[in-house]
């Protein structure tokens, strides 16, 4: 059996990929620690571990997978938090069964890093389908959801929409202090009741950020998911996987189109959320991870 390691973290909160990439799968079961593991499992690694997991699962001979959800391995502004985490990741990379990870971008930059097999799984969406609306309010209101990582890249007040109101969601930053009267602090419900609320999803990245190259796509996947229309910018390959079902290029250009077509808008997130529904649905990742477990159990992989 696949079995996710989620360590008690008392009131600390959960890493988004904890809660997409253990909690929602319906293969495999969610532990807290390695009291109960048997040697027919495989214990999932993500990013909250130390180096005494490894070692004790080495110990009791339980084959493991390291599941990377972010580069990391890319510079930061704490040199020295990140040389504790690579020192760890090489530790955990040398004894790993294999690698999981979001996309293929990323994927491609951890082989230069480690030599184990990788696989793929995208996150899955963790939202319900809900029917498409565009345009349905007197005044136009726009979303903007994102992590302070991704939100302190952008001016978002560069961009000039003719009566629209926008609305922008982050997560508290440890280094600045957050303006209420601006943002919106991200929880789940938030985010899903003012997307609800919206016509538009407006997602613009910095494509000159580095570590914007190797992000999944699981922002404009829910936002399609609850049936709106995203306008972003991404050239980020894996947000490219959906160019036919949002806007991808010139954010001001992108807004004209959507508001004169809006048809064709919501052609496209109808048929967005088709392709969602056939390759990010909870039941579609998780089979993808037993795929992974049943060829990582084969004796002659082991």
């Amino acid at each position: 059996m696949l079995k996710f390691l989620s360590p008690d973290r008392g009131s600390a909160s959960e890493p988004y990929s904890y809660r997409s990439r253990a909690k929602l799968i319906n293969t495999g079961q969610v532990i807290t620690d390695l009291e109960d593991v048997t040697e027919d499992d495989i214990v999932v690694l993500g990013r909250i571990h130390e180096k005494e997991h490894v070692n004790k699962l080495r110990k009791l001979n339980i084959s493991f997978i390291h599941d990377i959800c972010d580069n990391k391995y890319l510079p930061t502004d704490d040199p020295g938090a990140q040389a504790k985490l690579l020192s760890l990741w090489r530790h955990t990379n040398q004894f790993a069964l294999a690698i999981t990870t979001t996309c293929d971008e990323l994927k491609e930059y951890i082989q230069t890093k480690v030599d184990k097999p990788i696989f793929v799984i995208p996150d899955p969406t963790e939202r319900d389908e809900e029917p498409v609306k565009f345009l349905f309010n007197n005044q136009i209101e726009m979303i903007y959801y994102g992590s302070w990582g991704n939100y302190e890249q952008l001016d978002l007040n560069k961009y000039k929409f003719k009566d629209t109101s926008l609305k922008i969601i982050t997560n508290q930053s440890k280094h600045y202090t957050f303006d209420t009267s601006k943002l919106i602090k991200w929880n789940f419900q938030t985010q899903g009741d003012l997307v609800r609320q919206s016509d538009i999803v407006l997602l613009p990245v910095n494509n000159d950020f580095e570590i914007s190259k190797y992000k999944g796509n699981n922002r404009p996947v829910d936002a399609i998911r609850q049936g709106r229309f995203v306008i972003t910018n991404a050239t980020t390959k894996s947000w490219l996987k959906l160019k036919d079902f949002m806007w991808c290029g010139d954010i001001e250009e992108g807004f004209k189109w959507a508001i004169n077509n809006p048809v064709q808008v919501k052609e496209k997130i109808t048929l967005g959320q088709k392709y969602v529904r056939e390759n990010y649905s909870v039941d579609v990742i998780s089979k993808k991870w037993l795929e992974v477990y049943n060829v990582c159990h084969t004796r002659n992989f082991r």
